[in-house]
């Protein structure tokens, strides 16, 4: 736990800038390295370690700048929507095939081989791959430039107001009629959020400790001071300067603007491209007499629920006061998924290095995926300015609930009313808690399908577990469904269209049918398919995503009936990747065979004695197994076989229902036992 630190910051205007900082030495180039990321991008952690190191080495000559754009950096959730409103357009202008990618300066690299391109035919114009930009980095570095920047920025912590000076001086000539923007960048350090691939590529990049989110995001774009592109400046062969302000707002997309973990960097580039050189401002503070810089962390103690049907929830957040004066006014707040924010005032005080824990009143959590964010914050009015404001969320992290009553007796899904790219699931919820690839799917995913990706190509959409890319092994992915009711069917089944291909014999993936009768505290397994027998399709696919056609299906049909008679039913498939391609899931249906007591079939059957005391025989019919059940619907026997000798000496006297399974239908008969 960071503490704040025992300095005495003066009080700082805009008078006290020095002007004409800037060099006006002829010097090289900096380098302003742009990466497009985003937090779902399994190889972008490895990304951010590549450019860190080109930092590391050449800390005053490489600048970093982290852009979360495009499908990887959609939101997971509160707090994780990292995106602004320049990224996308940043990103388009440099013909991105696939991330992560970066650009140098902006400067087009194909010359040299150097420019991203992807197997769909995608060629980059400026963006690279990360396995480039550390040639194109030190190729940048040994160029002149013809014009140096420099910049000297100040917050007032009371107003929030960001001012920069930015001075630039001609130290050369500059290309015929070019026009050189200027633009100044606001970023953010030390930011938590999730991170795919974080523990392979980059696990320094890791916050420890048990809490959510878990990866400390750096140098990531959260303003453009002078807009989109910058603003054009005067070309001249001598100084220019200019002076822009931004008051900081208390969030951008619900993430904390940490006054204390911002910088500001500065460039200068030829229109959009072209990047000639940049630099970072130097950043001090005003501090007014009268304001306390304090510290307040959030931690969370809030018990989680027990089980699927556990919905009963009392919020709780934990303060931390790591100043070292004691803290008596502030707020704290919690939010349910995207509910409104529920706050609390605080006017206990804690003492310097202590902590409070705070409870909310109890609530009642829906069925789904859910999340509780926890924020404490200073109280506007007070004399608190909280310096380290990264540490003042805390999440609970996702758990997942479902209704305590069944929702159908039978049900059916065939993913066709989803939108492709959700990973939702109705009357259900869908565990990834690896954050793999997996999601529905129709032929929009490969401009090449021209096929439908549903189940035997008879409908459009799919789900998949996209194996082929983005999954480790052993990661699990769960679809998981609410209670179905089985108290008065019999026979019940669950069946399913599927379609795998294996990449290598040695691919081991499963499927598995699990059922609960615990609202999923214990699972039983009900069938598997494992490698070989999980492949639809001979032989192996490598090489690509597998995507199948009409006749790479196969239907997996799975007996359910030892849970005939049960009332609460939870039923799931759980996909685990050991290697292969990509899996696919269609077209699933639990229902029970149809029940007859009316069918002509029933005058072929006999059964005596009936009144009985020990056993019943079974006469005149054909049959593959028999069922009994109490005058409740509670299943008390399953015989699977077609034994005529059914003993029944063990049951407490009374009526019981014979079910006959004919393999066509069921012959329900009345038997009575008696002492």
């Amino acid at each position: 736990m960071r503490k704040i630190l025992s300095i005495c910051l003066s009080i700082i205007t805009l008078s006290l800038f020095s002007q004409n900082f800037v060099s006006t030495t002829a010097e090289n180039k900096n380098v302003i390295l742009e990466e497009f990321t985003g937090i779902s991008c399994g190889f972008c952690p490895d990304g951010h370690a590549i450019a860190q190191t080109l930092n590391n080495a050449n800390p005053n000559d490489v600048f970093l700048i982290n852009i979360h754009t495009g499908s990887y950096a959609n939101p997971q959730g509160p707090g994780t929507d990292f995106n602004t409103s320049f990224g996308a357009a940043i990103s388009n202008l440099s013909g991105t095939c696939g991330y992560p990618a970066g650009t140098v300066n902006r400067i087009d690299f194909s010359s040299q081989g150097l420019n991203q391109t992807s197997s769909s035919g995608c060629v980059a114009t400026t963006a690279m791959s990360r396995g480039n930009w550390t040639t194109a980095t030190n190729q940048t570095l040994s160029e002149s430039s013809y014009i140096n920047v420099a910049a000297q920025a100040t917050i007032d912590v009371t107003t929030r107001v960001l001012t920069v000076i930015v001075e630039t001086y001609y130290t050369g000539t500059v290309p015929q009629g070019v026009t050189n923007n200027i633009n100044v960048a606001l970023l953010q350090n030390n930011i938590p959020g999730p991170q795919s691939g974080a523990a392979n590529y980059n696990p320094s990049g890791i916050i420890p400790g048990p809490w959510n989110p878990t990866y400390n995001h750096q140098h990531m774009l959260r303003h453009l001071l002078t807009g989109q592109w910058g603003e054009a400046i005067p070309v001249s062969s001598g100084f220019w300067t200019d002076t822009y302000t931004y008051t900081i707002p208390s969030n951008l997309n619900g993430v904390s603007f940490d006054l204390f973990n911002l910088e500001v960097l500065v460039f200068a580039a030829e229109g959009q491209e072209n990047i000639i050189t940049g630099n970072k401002a130097s950043l001090s503070y005003n501090v007014p007499p009268g304001t306390n810089l304090i510290d307040m962390s959030a931690s969370t103690s809030m018990v989680m629920p027990s089980s699927y049907c556990d919905n009963n929830i009392t919020p709780k957040i934990t303060v931390s006061n790591n100043s070292n004066i004691p803290i008596d006014t502030f707020e704290v707040s919690y939010v349910l998924n995207s509910n409104n924010p529920v706050t609390q005032s605080v006017y206990n005080s804690i003492p310097a290095g202590g902590n409070s824990t705070i409870s909310f009143p109890a609530i009642t959590v829906p069925s789904g995926t859910n999340n509780i964010s926890y924020s404490v914050n200073t109280m506007n009015g007070s004399s608190y300015v909280d310096s380290i404001s990264n540490n003042n969320l805390v999440s609970s992290g996702e758990f997942n609930l479902l209704s305590n009553t069944p929702f159908s007796t039978t049900f059916t899904e065939s993913f066709d009313n989803y939108t492709p790219g959700q990973a939702i699931l109705n009357n259900g919820l869908i565990e990834n808690p690896n954050n793999t690839n997996t999601y529905v799917v129709d032929n929009s995913v490969n401009s090449n399908v021209n096929w439908a990706l549903g189940g035997y190509g008879n409908s459009p959409k799919s789900y998949r577990f996209r194996f082929y890319q983005g999954w480790n092994t052993n990661d699990q992915v769960t679809m998981l469904w609410e209670k179905v009711d089985f108290s008065n069917s019999s026979n019940n089944e669950m069946s399913f269209s599927y379609a795998h291909a294996v990449q290598n014999s040695w691919d081991n993936s499963k499927l598995q049918v699990l059922v609960s009768l615990d609202c999923g505290n214990s699972w039983n397994e009900a069938s598997v398919l494992v490698g070989g027998n999980l492949s639809t399709v001979s032989g192996a696919v490598s090489g690509g995503h597998f995507y199948p056609s009409s006749t790479d299906w196969q239907t997996h049909t799975v007996d359910l009936s030892d849970y005939d008679g049960e009332s609460d039913v939870n039923i799931a498939l759980r996909a685990t990747y050991n290697g292969g391609n990509n899996l696919y899931i269609d077209d699933v249906n639990v229902s029970a065979q149809q029940i007859s007591n009316t069918s002509n079939l029933e005058n072929k059957f006999s059964i005596h004695p009936n009144p009985t005391r020990n056993q019943i025989i079974i006469e005149d019919g054909k049959f593959i197994s028999v069922k009994v059940y109490n005058i409740y619907g509670k299943l008390v026997l399953n015989q699977k076989s077609n034994n005529r000798k059914i003993n029944i000496n063990h049951f407490k006297s009374g009526v019981y229902h014979l079910n006959i399974n004919t393999g066509k239908e069921i012959i329900i008969k009345k038997i009575i036992k008696i002492e």
